[in-house]
C-alpha cells in the first residue's frame, strides 16, 4: 500500500565537506540519494546560519522530512506522468523536490520561496545543473503581480510544497500562511502538498483545507525510519484537483486567475 518508508540521514546520505568561501565557511554539502531506483542523487548545499533575521528564511536551510516523503511519492510515478509538465514549488528551501521533478524532466520547472531564502536556493541548483528557475513568490500574492516565469504560465501543470504549513497557532484559530499557501497552491491544476506530523500540524492544516472548502485525497503516507532524528514519525501527503480543462483563451485564463486571487 502507500505505507513505505524513507531512508534516512544514516543510511542514504554520504557527507562531503563544502569549500569555505568567504563568509561562507559553514555551508555544508552533501550528496542525497533521493530516488535509489532510478539512481537520482541530488548535491544539497545547506546552509545552518540562515536563521538571522528571525523571518521565514530560517526553515530553507536543509532538506526536511517531508521533501523526502513527497520525492517517496513522486518516484512512484511514471515518467510520462512528469515529462515536460510544467512545475511550480512553493517554499523550497533547499530546491530538493522541484529540482527532483527536473531530473525525471519535468519542464519548465520554477523554485520559490521569500526573497532571503534565494541566493541558497540558487546555489543548490547551480551546484545540480539543473534548468530550474528560481523567483520569489510571497504566498497569496495575486497572480498578475507575479513574476512572468509564474504569472505567464499560471496554470501549472503541478504545483509542490512540502513542509510548509509550520506557521499556525492552533487548529481551532484561522491561519493566514495556511490560508495563502492554499490560495497559491490553485495556481496549478494539480497540487500535491506534504505535511508532517508534528503536534497539531496536520490538524491545523486540514482546519484550512476545510475553510478554503477544499476536499484533497491523501494519496500516501511515508514513514521516517529515523523518526527520533527527524523529529518526525509520519508525513501525509495531499492531492489537489483545481481544474480539468485548461482555460482555452487569454478572457477565460485572466478570469480564472482573477478568482484565484480574490
Amino acid at each position: 500500500g502507500n505505507q513505505s518508508v524513507a531512508h534516512s540521514h544514516s543510511n542514504s546520505l554520504s557527507g562531503t565537506s563544502a569549500m569555505p568561501r568567504g563568509g561562507e565557511s559553514r555551508l555544508w554539502t552533501r550528496s542525497v540519494e533521493l530516488d535509489p531506483s532510478r539512481d537520482l542523487k541530488l548535491v544539497m548545499v545547506e546552509d545552518p546560519t540562515i536563521d538571522v533575521g528571525g523571518d521565514d528564511a530560517w526553515c530553507s536551510w536543509c532538506l526536511w522530512p517531508a521533501a523526502k516523503v513527497l520525492i517517496q511519492y513522486l518516484s512512484t510515478l511514471d515518467d510520462a506522468k512528469l515529462q515536460g509538465r510544467s512545475v511550480l514549488e512553493l517554499g523550497s528551501g533547499c530546491g530538493a523536490v522541484g529540482m527532483y521533478l527536473a531530473q525525471r524532466r519535468a519542464s519548465p520547472v520554477v523554485l520559490t520561496d521569500v526573497y532571503r531564502a534565494l541566493p541558497l536556493l540558487k546555489r543548490n541548483v547551480q551546484a545540480n545543473r539543473l534548468p530550474c528557475e528560481v523567483c520569489a513568490l510571497p504566498w497569496g500574492t495575486p497572480v498578475a503581480r507575479l513574476a512572468p516565469q509564474i504569472r505567464d504560465r499560471a496554470p501549472f501543470d503541478l504545483v509542490v510544497a512540502s513542509d510548509c504549513s509550520y506557521d499556525f497557532v492552533a487548529p481551532e484559530r484561522p491561519s493566514p500562511s495556511l490560508d495563502a499557501l492554499l490560495t497559491t497552491a490553485a495556481f496549478g491544476r494539480r497540487a500535491l502538498i506534504c505535511v508532517s506530523r508534528r503536534p497539531n500540524e496536520v490538524e491545523a492544516f486540514e482546519a484550512a483545507v476545510q475553510r478554503a472548502g477544499l476536499s484533497p485525497e491523501i494519496v500516501h503516507r511515508g514513514v521516517l525510519e529515523d523518526a527520533a532524528k527527524e523529529g518526525v514519525e509520519e508525513c501525509v501527503v495531499y492531492s489537489f484537483e483545481f481544474s480539468q480543462e485548461p482555460p482555452t483563451t487569454n478572457r477565460e485564463l485572466e478570469e480564472a486567475l482573477a478568482t484565484m486571487t480574490r
